[in-house]
């Protein structure tokens, strides 16, 4: 269960931080531009290894009150990361982006372009690298091929800006930031999400449980596309999805289904809308067919291990029962990327404790999923993930297990007892649902000869006697 129960209030979206960044460009000896990057720390809590244009939120020092406060905060960061310094007064404003809801924090960036100044170079070393490891002036059309090929990490909101300046290579400040200004006016409704090529992206307003506030539409393809968990019921998040749908159509790609990884409502909410409008069916495992909504849609059952040829991507779809009987994961091999549903989320732990959920089976997909060694994970919830978030998800479930066995005794306990106890580094999380959590992890003790229940409602339970 990702879905959030009537009793509960959803999350609301992060409000969003003031930052701005800034774009140095120098020209090369041909006339066309070179961008200042600066490849963010591996540590980073924010996009990490990803490079970016120096950046950062707001700060008092900047004089928020005070006009040209973002030009200054532009300047301290760009100093702060890179050591170059940019007068303040050569900022041109390019506009403003705000970071989808994919995370637990989001900012409101403005963007402006400098030229860099005539004399100034690089330090031999980035002064901050704790926070930006490396930094350099470089090509658009190689940071491109670079993010194309897999070998470099670019966030979603540069990669319009890149494609602009190879198209209409000119690195005069002024002119390049009115371009950019332009193309950041156009993207924020309807953005062109990608973390990895050939998958856009839209998060929708969806009913899921908290910290959580959306659910993750994933569009994977190549000439043709499909539309993964489109979750949200709200016409107005479905409009926008269908936006962004239009706009990978107008670029020659198709449709082929809305496929399902699993059918809590906050995966399959806006899946007859969405599949109604694009005249295309709905494709998904028979278990999650069966317990779908009636709809008028025309549906078409995925098996295990079946393919999807989207005629320059391969999806294949990977069976990973336990959180829900017909839960898959879909795993594009070519670029080692799986599209996880609700096997593990960005932004806190999956639950597994409610209708047909089976912690052994949730489990074993863990340890499957984990097996075929992604590069990175796409979750329903959440940003992208590294491959090894799969294993450390199992990891934190035994650890979970282990502190549930340690709540037992040999006497029956009641589960709300053995949950807080349980749970007790996870004071926020509401008490019904930790019970339930521990309830799944009790029966697969029970399964195994390690509990007992000490009624038969499963109210209280004991350890099983040793042997």
């Amino acid at each position: 269960m990702s879905e959030l129960p009537d009793e509960i209030e959803p999350a609301p979206i992060p409000d969003a931080m003031d930052s701005a960044l800034g774009i140095v460009v120098r020209a090369r000896a041909d006339g066309s531009p070179e961008v200042l990057l600066g490849k963010r720390a591996k540590t980073s809590r924010f996009m990490a290894g990803h490079l970016a244009f120096p950046g950062g939120k707001l700060e008092p020092s900047d004089e928020p009150a005070r006009a040209l406060a973002f030009e200054r905060c532009a300047s301290r960061e760009l100093l702060e990361e890179t050591g170059l310094a940019i007068p303040v007064e050569a900022w041109r404003d390019a506009g403003e982006r705000t970071t989808p809801p994919f995370f637990p924090f989001r900012f409101r960036t403005r963007f402006f372009v400098a030229a860099l100044p005539s004399g100034a170079e690089l330090p031999s070393a980035p002064p901050a690298p704790e926070e930006i490891e490396a930094v350099e002036f470089m090509a658009p059309s190689r940071v491109l091929a670079g993010w194309e090929e897999g070998r470099a990490m670019v966030p979603p909101p540069l990669l319009p800006i890149l494609r602009s300046m190879v198209a209409e290579p000119a690195s005069d400040p002024s002119s390049l930031a009115e371009r950019i200004g332009r193309l950041n006016a156009e993207e924020q409704p309807v953005p062109r999400i990608e973390f990895t090529p050939g998958i856009w992206a839209l998060p929708v307003r969806s009913r899921t449980l908290p910290p959580a506030s959306c659910t993750n539409v994933w569009i994977p393809g190549g000439r043709s596309f499909v539309v993964v968990d489109p979750g949200s019921a709200d016409p107005e998040e479905n409009a926008r999805l269908l936006a962004v749908i239009a706009r990978r159509m107008a670029a020659g790609d198709r449709p082929r289904a809305v496929v399902l990884t699993h059918h809590h409502r906050d995966h399959v909410a806006g899946a007859a809308t969405v599949a109604r409008a694009l005249r295309i069916p709905i494709a998904a495992h028979p278990e999650t067919l069966a317990r779908l909504p009636a709809s008028d849609a025309p549906t078409e059952p995925i098996g295990a291990d079946e393919t999807l040829d989207l005629d320059g991507m391969t999806l294949r779809a990977v069976h990973t029962p336990g959180h829900a009987p017909g839960h898959l994961a879909f795993f594009d091999e070519a670029r080692r990327v799986l599209i996880a549903g609700d096997l593990v989320s960005g932004l806190s732990t999956i639950l597994v404790g409610l209708d047909d959920g089976d912690m052994d089976l949730y489990l074993d997909s863990l340890a499957k999923a984990a097996a075929l060694a992604p590069a990175t994970v796409l979750p329903a919830h959440g940003p992208p993930l590294p491959g090894r978030a799969l294993a450390a998800a199992l990891a934190h479930r035994r650890e979970r297990e282990a502190r549930i066995v340690a709540a037992l005794g040999e006497e029956p306990r009641d589960l709300a007892a053995i949950a807080e106890e349980a749970y007790a580094d996870t004071p926020a999380a509401p008490a019904f649902l930790r019970e339930r959590q521990a309830l799944a992890h009790l029966e697969r003790l029970e399964r195994a000869g390690r509990a007992m229940r000490g009624d038969a409602a499963g109210r209280s339970w004991r350890a099983a006697a040793r042997r």
